[in-house]
């Protein structure tokens, strides 16, 4: 039996021939998936990645599930061919050779070795073997952003076999019978140069040099024009070969003996990026792969834009020429989408050229002769005179056309010729072209064209071709020349031009872009920032990296890559002495600026600076701003390629220049800061006070801003900055909001030695600082110890420092468990705030002793949280700005009281102005105690994301607190979704990092280890870990609201033992914990409990106490509770006679699995469902 897999083309498997019914695509996606990773282990999570990237299904487990079951059935006919399931993933089972790609891959690598060897023939075989094996687009049909960057990293091998075929064949003499093949992947590859190279190299040796120097010619422009740089040495050398007819280009005719082909690698550009899943030994390219040029990349979105031109090739196809312009700002996709459409009219078996115009050429009639020049080397010129076109327009061909020179009869002079003759014999050349198959002519850059082929366009527009073509124009709207827009928009007018606009990507379709280099909350910030440009975009991605996302919105304060800012810098080309230093100048300024500015900055007049800026603006550089006297750049990154592009030393005095100016001018102290970091010298008394003075003004608003000047005015300050130990405190104090907590206790130590004795309020402020520093760190003896060690000198003395330090005591007892020591200072912080009127702070303090009594289970709890939520009504968000952790306080208080819409509203409220602020320290508590609501609402894909992105936050502070609740919720999702190994080893692997003694945090997830290891089947580790994460058996190391779920929990694990005395006993903790007029959560969690041992007893009342309890699972919305109670009542009524009624509720805990995801819950229905529908059965032990 002959079994043979295909991706190189569609995804198909045959069985002797016979093609296997795979099914619909994404079914076929996770074929595909298994068959790059053959006989290797693929992790569910990684199918779940590669075959629906960040949109899954709710249900994605489930429908994975389905697909594998399903394969498997289809597969089943072919032997040696399985699709098995592994730890933690699925594996395919098959021969690699049945695998086409695999078999590519091995067939490249002999003809390589061939090659090597010398052993030509061999080499060639192999090759074409190889190449063979292709049936057009890999995987085609498939539409993932994994496939898709996999499918670009296989083409890139094909390519880069092709082209080491190419040089093989070069070597055997095969240079007459490559130029049609060479000529065609030119089109598609226009920037390769090692293509080029072979292309040129066989034109020569085909006794076409002029075509060869011609070649050279265009791809010399082409790099210059798209990269800024020059060809390659060794294309540079075969030029000059060219040019001296160096002999050794020469080799015999084919089928004598090798000669050998001179080889031009092509310099490396950036590669797509393949994703982290990607394999490289199979899919990568080897080190002499060309690269594609960005244009060649995946078109991201564009839908509504590609059914216009679709509909415009439709129409072509009918014999309804048609004229479709694409606008757009640079780097907006206008060239990217050109080349899509090329790619789709030749599959429709069109003619596809395409040409550009070049800024500083403007050669007469330049985008034409680009596109169409080659391709008239191999045109029949008789055809042409057929038309009866007049003579002179026919040799006005030649003057324009070079291909054409030597091919056309001698006329009159051109100059003699009426222009409309030449639109008119152009027009014919179209013709002649489009008539066998149709044409599609793509003119881009049309915003540097000169008026010849403007006025050619508007004739081409008005006097269509009489055969199937479709012209496409490509242009920046706000730099279009006047003859061409007027042209375009009086056709428009008359419905004879399509007008395609591209705005900017969505943020789906942004992210789809960025794939798996960013991960989402930096890429909210990197689309924010870029507004949605694919170009600016990428440029950031690719400069930011792995930077805290606070570093995205400027790009001014970082290089650019090499590439991205010499692409921007040639827009200031054309420019004018006097309007590139107001440029310049205004770059200084900022993103907005006003040409009084400007004139100050260059040190020119107004009038000159305006007329500068309005030559900015025509080449889109700057645009005003409404009608104002403000302009702004065209983007953020425009501003920083011409920031970076001035000279360092100019610079320097130019920030000097604004500094002044905007003093003068009265501007706010946080306009003249940036300026005066960058040009003030050392000893500068008054650069330092402006430094500090803005400093503070932004605080709570930019810490890391604060942080940054407040650095500057220390060294701007010297030796004497010792002298200022306030100075020290406000870094210090900035640090640590903007989440940088090691710099920041480094920071505030200095300032400790710097501080004189008597220096009380400053010392107890800098030991409250170290303080937070210290626990954010984990290190809570020692924060305790200076914040005590400080009250003693406090004693008998009340000052707003004092509040602070009680503060301090009480956030740390909390987030130790100590909830009657958390109460006691909370509450002389109170009294401090109070007596001191400090409204915000006595605000935090009752948002701190409502989380502290609901931690103990006090019902004082709610006076406290009504309080808050008072005065957070009344508080607005700046004021909120340096108190953010009641926002986080105040979210857990209401969570653990079930108020989760609240809870999740002050947590929201939390990220919004941390974010718009730039407190990373807290925004990592806020997402974690987010992650943990959608947690307990059973929102599982929610949880996940939160919990990803508090990890994401946690790593960037250094915080392994909110590392250890994302974890727990990170565990907890894995869990209910069915892979309870993998949860483990969350568990294991947090718990195994540095972090802080056993407290609230480590607490939970120890906890959490232990009801991994009860599903694990260790349900001894579970009572011991436990019992040790809850500090005893009365569980005081757990908070009071979560003691009835931890108690149910040991309740299971002795009842899996098979001590139902003990679970009993644990069972009865549980309903002791959860009073009667408390929430239903708690309720819930005893009556569970206590039903799972009525059912091991084998007491009827089993069913009616496990239906009890999803009643108040529901009221609490707790879902994924709710039908684990509904799985118990199911199993228990069915097993006392009651099976109609317990199928209903098995059914409904399904509903509610499927709702929420939970695969492991919908697997626990299904199997007691089929075991009960199919034998009723008779009492059991328990579930």
């Amino acid at each position: 039996m002959e079994v043979e897999f295909t991706v190189l083309g569609s995804v198909e498997a045959r069985v002797d021939g016979r093609i296997v019914d795979l099914g619909h695509a994404r079914q076929r996606c996770v074929l595909a998936v298994l068959l790059v990773d053959a006989n290797q282990v693929v992790s569910v999570d990684q199918l779940v990645d590669r075959v629906w990237a960040d949109r899954p299904p709710q249900r994605a487990r489930n429908t994975l599930y389905g697909y594998v079951s399903r394969l498997r059935q289809a597969l089943a006919v072919a032997e040696g061919v399985d699709v098995v399931r592994r730890s933690g993933g699925y594996v395919l089972d098959v021969e690699a050779t049945a695998v086409d790609l695999h078999r590519f891959h091995d067939l490249v690598t002999r003809a390589r070795a061939a090659a090597r060897n010398l052993q030509d023939e061999q080499a060639a075989a192999l090759f074409g073997q190889a190449l063979g094996l292709w049936r057009g687009h890999a995987f085609a049909g498939l539409d993932t952003p994994w496939i898709n960057d996999l499918r670009d990293a296989v083409d890139r091998e094909r390519i880069a076999a092709e082209l080491d075929h190419t040089d093989v064949r070069l070597r055997r003499g095969h240079h007459s019978g490559l130029l049609g093949e060479l000529s065609a992947r030119i089109e598609r590859h226009p920037l390769d140069e090692r293509l080029a190279g072979q292309f040129i190299l066989a034109l020569y040796r085909s006794g076409r040099p002029a075509d060869a120097l011609s070649q050279y010619r265009r791809i010399r422009l082409l790099l210059a024009e798209e990269l800024g740089c020059d060809p390659s040495v060794p294309l540079r050398r075969l030029h000059q070969q060219i040019l001296t007819t160096d002999p050794a280009l020469n080799v015999p005719p084919a089928g004598h003996a090798t000669g050998s082909a001179p080889t031009v690698v092509a310099r490396q550009l950036p590669a797509p990026h393949p994703g982290p899943t990607a394999r490289f030994d199979t899919v990568l390219p080897g080190p002499h792969t060309p690269q594609r040029p960005r244009t060649g990349s995946r078109l991201i979105g564009r839908a509504a834009e590609l059914a216009v031109l679709d509909g415009a090739v439709e129409d072509a196809l009918a014999g309804v020429p048609g004229v479709v312009e694409v606008v757009g700002e640079p780097g907006i996709g206008k060239t990217r989408l050109l080349g899509e459409l090329d790619e789709r009219a030749r599959q429709r078996g069109f003619v596809s050229l395409a040409g550009r115009s070049v800024e500083f050429d403007r050669a007469p009639y330049g985008a034409f002769v680009d596109a169409l020049d080659d391709h008239l080397g191999n045109l029949d010129s008789r055809r042409l005179r057929q038309d009866g076109s007049p003579s002179g327009a026919l040799a006005l061909l030649s003057t324009v056309f070079p291909a054409l020179s030597d091919r056309l009869p001698t006329g009159p002079d051109p100059v003699t010729v009426e222009r409309y003759w030449f639109h008119r014999a152009v027009r014919t050349l179209l013709e002649t072209i489009s008539a066998d198959g149709g044409l599609v002519l793509s003119l881009d850059d049309l915003q540097w064209t000169d008026d010849g082929t403007a006025e050619l366009i508007d004739h081409l527009v008005r006097h269509p071709p009489r055969t199937p073509l479709l012209l496409a124009l490509a242009y920046r709207p706000r730099q279009a020349p006047p003859r061409l827009a007027a042209a375009l928009a009086r056709a428009g007018t008359e419905r004879r031009v399509a007008r395609v606009e591209l705005g900017p990507l969505s943020p789906a379709e942004g992210a789809e872009l960025c794939g798996a280099r960013t991960d989402h909350w930096r890429f909210q910030r990197l689309y924010e920032a870029s507004g949605g440009n694919p170009f600016y975009l990428e440029a950031l991605t690719r400069s930011v990296g792995s930077q805290s996302p606070s570093a995205v919105p400027a790009p001014v304060a970082g290089d650019l890559p090499e590439s991205v800012r010499a692409a921007l810098l040639e827009e200031l080309g054309g420019l004018s002495a006097t309007a590139r230093v107001c440029t310049q100048a205004a770059a200084v300024l900022g993103d907005s600026f006003e040409a009084d500015m400007v004139a100050v900055v260059a040190q020119t007049g107004e009038t000159q600076a305006l007329a500068a800026l309005d030559e900015a603006a025509e080449r889109d550089l700057v645009r005003q701003t409404g009608p104002t006297r403000q302009f702004h750049f065209r983007h953020p990154l425009v501003r920083a390629a011409v920031y970076q592009g001035a000279g360092a030393g100019w610079r320097i005095e130019a920030h000097a220049r604004a500094a002044v100016g905007l003093a003068l001018r009265g501007a706010p102290l946080t306009a003249q800061a940036s300026h005066v970091q960058r040009s003030a010298r050392v000893g500068d008394e008054h650069a330092v006070d402006v430094l500090v003075r803005a400093a503070r003004q932004v605080m709570t608003i930019a810490p890391a801003a604060a942080a940054h000047w407040t650095h500057e005015a220390l060294r701007l300050l010297g030796t004497q900055s010792r002298l200022r130990p306030e100075l020290w405190i406000q870094q210090a104090d900035a640090l640590g909001m903007a989440g940088r907590l090691l710099e920041s206790r480094d920071v505030l130590r200095t300032a400790a030695s710097l501080l004189p004795a008597q220096a009380r309020g400053q010392r107890a402020r800098v030991t409250a600082l170290r303080a937070t520093m210290e626990w954010a760190l984990g290190r809570y003896e020692e924060a305790t110890a200076l914040l005590l060690r400080e009250l003693a000198d406090h004693e008998g003395r009340l000052t707003p420092e004092t509040a602070a330090l009680e503060v301090g005591v009480a956030v740390v007892a909390l987030r130790t468990n100590d909830f009657s020591t958390a109460v006691d200072w909370g509450e002389r912080a109170l009294r401090s705030s109070e007596r001191v009127g400090d409204p915000l702070q006595a605000t935090a303090v009752r948002a701190l002793l409502a989380l502290a009594h609901t931690f103990a289970g006090d019902a004082r709890a709610t006076d406290y949280l009504d309080l808050v939520l008072e005065a957070l009504d009344d508080t607005d968000d700046q004021q909120l700005a340096g108190q953010l952790d009641t926002l986080v306080m105040t979210g857990w208080t209401e969570m653990l009281h079930e108020r989760y819409d609240a809870a999740l509203g002050h947590l929201a409220r939390g990220l919004d102005v941390s974010r718009r602020t730039g407190q990373s320290l807290v925004l990592a508590d806020l997402f974690a105690a987010s992650a943990y609501a959608y947690m307990w609402l059973g929102r599982l894909d929610e949880a996940e994301a939160y919990a990803r992105d508090a990890l994401e936050a946690a790593s960037l502070v250094g915080s392994s607190e909110p590392r250890s609740l994302a974890d727990v919720v990170s565990a907890a999702v894995v869990m209910w979704r069915g892979d309870f190994a993998e949860a483990l080893k969350i568990c294991e692997e947090s718990l195994s990092l540095d972090g802080p003694a056993l407290g609230a945090h480590r607490s939970a997830m120890v906890g959490m280890l232990g009801q991994t290891l009860l599903l694990n089947g260790d349900p001894e580790g579970c009572v011991r870990k436990v019992l040790e994460a809850g500090g005893g058996p009365h569980l005081y190391g757990f908070e009071a609201p979560v003691r009835p779920m931890w108690f149910r929990l040991l309740s299971v694990a002795q009842l899996a033992l098979g001590d139902v005395t003990a679970a009993e006993g644990w069972a009865d903790r549980a309903a002791a914990a959860a009073a009667s007029d408390g929430p239903s959560g708690r309720r819930g969690f005893a009556l569970l409990a206590r039903a799972e041992v009525q059912l091991a007893r084998q007491n009827p009342a089993a069913g009616p106490t496990a239906c009890e309890a999803a009643a108040e699972f529901r009221a609490a919305r707790m879902l994924l509770n709710e039908g684990m109670a509904r799985l118990t009542a199911g199993t228990a009524l069915s097993a006392f006679g009651r099976q109609t009624e317990g199928l209903a509720q098995l059914e409904q805990a399904k509903s509610l699995s499927v709702t929420c995801g939970a695969l492991a819950l919908s697997e626990l229905a299904d199997q007691e469902h089929h075991r009960i529908a199919v034998q009723p059965p008779p009492a059991t032990t328990g579930t």
